[in-house]
């Protein structure tokens, strides 16, 4: 067992209003505030339980109230908790959650709704690397919005990782295209692309046992997690037709630690 770890929380963001105002009477006065500025009442609800779920989730881990929790933003606007007793990452999208939990800094998570769009071209061209986009046009156009998701959300965990969001340039982070693949090319001041790893997560599948990770290099991880959402089903074995609700990535320096999938149930 390493001395390190990554849990990943994975939950819905459609709750019971006494769940909500339970969550709700966790949040800090300037959240609360933001809650009720929202025009809509399903974003309000969203936002109450994606922060109420992170709140009493990090409490879980520090043994406190999850009302005292306090939080600062990094220099891009990146949350962090006030005393680095723990590391955290968040992304949601629709009525989904994930949660990415560390005993070590520089990790990032995303997750996206896995949509046809009619100007995946022009995204791409923007938001990916020069190889990135010429690989990507090549693919047969079946698979082409599959490996969108699946680069996009690696891009945004990265970014999201380094503390510098969107703004740092989706297209400076260049990953290798097929299912799988890792960091090629960053800015060199976040060092080698190698010194990064990133994990594809399956959100709409179920947990499976403990598996085994090793990558050369990297050491082992434990692993209940619930595979790759875009699974090789061709020939190649590296891409796949289908496409999935949701597409997701973690992104952490390459050390060695336990990485769990857990189901987050606020109810």
């Amino acid at each position: 067992m390493s001395e390190h770890f990554v849990d990943v929380w994975q939950g819905r963001l459609s709750l019971s209003a006494d769940t909500l105002g339970r969550l709700e009477s966790r949040l800090s006065d300037d959240e609360t505030l933001k809650a009720q500025a929202f025009k809509f009442p399903t974003l309000r609800d969203r936002y109450i339980a994606a922060r109420g779920m992170l709140r009493e989730t990090l409490a879980g881990y520090l043994a406190v109230d999850p009302a005292v929790l306090k939080f600062v933003s990094g220099p891009y606007g990146k949350p962090a908790l006030l005393d680095d007793a723990l590391h955290f990452n968040i992304s949601h999208t629709a009525d989904s959650v994930l949660i990415a939990v560390a005993n070590f800094a520089d990790i990032g998570i995303d997750m996206e709704a896995v949509k046809l769009r009619r100007n995946f071209d022009s995204l791409a061209q923007r938001c990916f690397s020069d190889r990135e986009y010429q690989g990507w046009c090549e693919l047969p156009a079946e698979l082409q919005a599959g490996a969108f998701y699946r680069l996009w959300t690696k891009k945004e965990a990265f970014v999201k990782a380094v503390g510098r969001g969107i703004a740092l340039g989706l297209e400076q982070c260049e990953f290798a295209l097929g299912c799988g693949g890792q960091l090629v090319a960053i800015p060199d001041e976040y060092g080698p692309a190698s010194t990064w790893l990133v994990h594809e997560l399956d959100v709409d599948g179920t947990v499976a046992p403990a598996l085994d990770y090793r990558r050369p290099g990297v050491g082992m991880s434990s692993v209940a997690e619930l595979g790759s959402v875009f699974r090789g089903d061709d020939d190649s074995g590296e891409f796949q037709g289908r496409i999935n609700n949701s597409c997701a990535a973690l992104v952490t320096p390459a050390c060695s630690y336990d990485l769990r999938r857990l189901v987050l149930s606020a109810d």
